[in-house]
């Protein structure tokens, strides 16, 4: 051994015992104080905290009581007569087309409503009718001052029926199916038992409510009227308090549980999750933790209301009451690791007392250590860091006959050889580098070829993949739009041939003029087909030529008044345009004769269309407006795509194709396209076109047209 190690090794066995000795009387005393005081502030919490919850308890149990009374009270009264009965019941049930009675609709509003659901297999009589009639009326008269406080109460009765209010879920009536079989709950099997009917209140365990996700203990009190069992009246206590302070605590270190006599967790700081999933049904000795088990074991042989005490297994301290009204038990425990650890805490002022000695020790043997070994080690971290600095030639200059002298030698041997071998890995590298940067260029030019051919293929299957869009959009409007028109004329071809002879003139007239509409639908659908056609491979050209442009708006108002036969009248505004503009006739037919067509198609009977034009700077502004079914919000991106239609006018013919004509046209002729819609409301399509007339003017004395 050497002297330096010898020397720190005499002196931290001396100071070690010291510390030791003094610092185990400190601790065991504190920690008999500790303690003591601990397990008293653990007693007093657990008994305040019962009694906090065996507050709420007798609470659930007095207004249960208080719902109980009130009901038997009102069916031993005089019962109306069975017409009032039948006309109340009418007034707020109804039978559903699943077979399950229901409350109707109007009394969803869960804070002003008690709702009833009724299975489909349930014996709708007067006496049963009367039973659920007196529960509704104390439900609702109960709802306005218990919804915040005492937020469910509801009637389960035999067969099976359950009326009542829970505003936290206001809709379960009507999205519980008409044949929901709770038979097998624990919840339903102590509302209903099947044997003896229970005196006294029944709790569950812990459910999970399926609607709010909140989880809940549901309590029963049963109803008796002379011998016979009417069914039960429950609530649903949130139990998310409980859990939730079961995971946190005033004390520090100590953690809670909450379960009840047979050994099921109510409440539990880790293991929520599988309380819920097991409805309630986890128990202690059974969960497979040891010290849950044991700690049952010491718990249910005691049969005080409140104790204490220690258990080995889990090794805590616990203090116990037992909470009257649902027979269950709340567990505080303290692990005896935590008052060692305030022990210790507590007695840290003799560790550093002991570590400033120490220290006063360490600062004389430092003085004489600094000469014998701390200079030779400062050579020979000087050295170190040179040499991890690049520096092959730094040497340690150490000339001593001692360990520091062989380790200094050696370390200036092992300095010779890095050196050696750092010259060889420097070669190496090099070499090395050079071969990476050639094979990193060919590999940089074969990514860039790679993402070159990556996206040109992109590009090919993005527009097969719209070409097979397209296609599918238009096999569907062939198959759809042209099949009706097709029926029509087959129809009226084959009264004509059959009953040529036997029909009056009018009727054959009449058939005629249908084939011709039939006709003319089908040559309307195809020509917004074939310009779409010519619009999408440019075979359309803007070709402004001057032309009257209050002439072309009358003309064309008139055209689609007499194709849709008047069905709409159209209001014609022409405010300050010049007679003589230079436009596209063709492109400005199919622009107007598209939004007209449409403002008419989906605008009520007699519902007037406004087709107003005006003069902006070098631009007309068109607008047509309508009141008409308008676009769906959701519908309003895709409304100039191709085929596209809204989801409100299905049942309306069309193809899908004007609006997108109308964009293509627009664009063309240089103008813009804007819309606004509301559903239900009507629509307001906005086309601005560069019309220009150099020589036209506005007629100062013709300010508008209207018609």
């Amino acid at each position: 051994m050497t002297i330096p190690r010898r020397i720190v090794l005499h002196v931290a066995l001396g100071v070690g015992v010291v510390i030791a000795v003094v610092t185990a009387v400190t601790y065991w005393m504190v920690y008999q104080a500790v303690k003591q005081r601990d397990l008293q502030h653990l007693n007093a919490y657990v008994s305040e905290r019962s009694l906090r919850e065996e507050q709420t308890f007798r609470q659930v149990e007095g207004n249960l009581r208080l719902v109980r009374g009130q009901f038997l009270k009102r069916m031993r009264g005089a019962s109306p007569s069975a017409r009032d009965i039948q006309e109340k019941w009418n007034a707020r049930f109804r039978l559903f087309p699943d077979g399950a009675w229901r409350s109707q609709e109007k009394f969803q509003d869960g804070r002003r409503y008690s709702t009833l659901w009724a299975h489909r297999d349930f014996d709708i009589n007067l006496t049963h009718q009367l039973q659920i009639l007196r529960a509704q009326d104390i439900c609702d008269e109960l709802l306005p001052g218990w919804a915040d406080t005492f937020p469910s109460v509801y009637f389960v009765l035999p067969g099976w029926a359950n009326i009542g209010f829970d505003p936290r879920i206001p809709s379960w009536v009507w999205d519980t199916p008409a044949d929901y079989d709770a038979t097998e709950l624990e919840w339903f099997q102590l509302a209903l038992p099947r044997n003896q009917v229970a005196t006294g209140l029944s709790w569950t365990g812990v459910l999970e409510e399926p609607t709010t996700k909140m989880p809940m203990v549901s309590v029963y009190i049963p109803m008796e009227l002379d011998g016979t069992f009417l069914g039960s009246i429950g609530h649903d206590i949130d139990v998310s308090r409980m859990m939730d302070e079961a995971t946190r605590s005033g004390l520090t270190g100590v953690t809670h549980l909450i379960f009840r006599s047979d050994g099921r967790l109510i409440a539990h700081p880790t293991r929520r999750a599988e309380i819920i999933a097991t409805k309630g049904r986890l128990r202690m000795q059974e969960c497979g933790e040891p010290a849950l088990a044991s700690l049952y074991r010491a718990v249910s042989s005691v049969g005080e209301q409140r104790f204490s005490g220690y258990d080995s297994v889990s090794e805590v301290y616990y203090s116990v009451a037992r909470l009257s009204g649902p027979d269950w038990l709340f567990l505080t425990m303290m692990p005896r690791a935590q008052l060692h650890q305030q022990a210790f805490a507590s007695a840290q002022w003799v560790v550093w007392s002991g570590l400033v000695s120490l220290s006063l020790v360490l600062v004389c043997l430092g003085a004489v250590l600094r000469r014998q070994i701390s200079r030779p080690l400062m050579e020979l971290t000087l050295a170190t860091r040179q040499m991890s600095r690049g520096n092959p030639t730094a040497r340690a200059r150490v000339r001593r006959n001692d360990e520091l002298g062989d380790l200094a030698q050696t370390f200036n041997e092992m300095a010779s050889q890095v050196a050696a071998r750092e010259s060889e890995l420097r070669q190496l590298n090099l070499e090395l580098e050079n071969r990476v940067a050639v094979r990193t260029a060919d590999l940089t030019q074969a990514n860039q070829e790679l993402d070159q051919a990556r996206e040109e293929a992109l590009r090919l299957l993005a527009r097969e993949r719209e070409l097979g869009e397209l296609k599918s959009d238009f096999v569907s409007l062939v198959s759809h739009e042209f099949r009706t028109p097709l029926e029509i004329i087959l129809s009226s071809t084959d009264n004509l041939q059959r009953y040529h002879d036997r029909l009056l003139p009018e009727k054959r007239q009449q058939l005629l003029g249908t084939i011709q509409k039939a006709v003319r639908r089908m040559a309307d659908m195809m020509e917004e087909v074939l310009v779409l056609g010519r619009l999408q491979t440019d075979r359309v050209t803007f070709r402004p030529a001057a032309l009257d442009l209050r002439s072309l708006c009358r003309r064309l108002c008139d055209e689609v008044d007499s194709a849709t036969n008047g069905r709409c009248p159209i209001r014609l505004e022409l405010d300050g345009v010049p007679e003589t503009v230079v436009a596209d006739e063709g492109l400005l037919r199919h622009i107007f004769n598209n939004l007209l067509g449409n403002a008419v198609k989906y605008s009520p009977a007699s519902e007037p269309v406004m087709f107003h034009l005006r003069k902006q700077g070098d631009r007309v502004v068109c607008e047509v407006r309508d009141r008409g079914c308008g676009i769906p919000e959701a519908d309003q991106k895709r409304v100039f795509q191709a085929f596209h239609r809204g989801s409100n006018v299905r049942q309306i013919p069309g193809t899908g194709l004007g609006l997108m004509i109308v964009q293509r046209c627009v664009a063309l002729h240089g103008g813009e396209i804007q819309f606004e819609s509301t559903e239900g409301q009507g629509s307001t399509f906005t086309v601005a076109l560069p019309l220009f007339a150099p020589e036209s003017k506005p007629d100062e004395n013709h300010t508008g047209d209207r018609r």
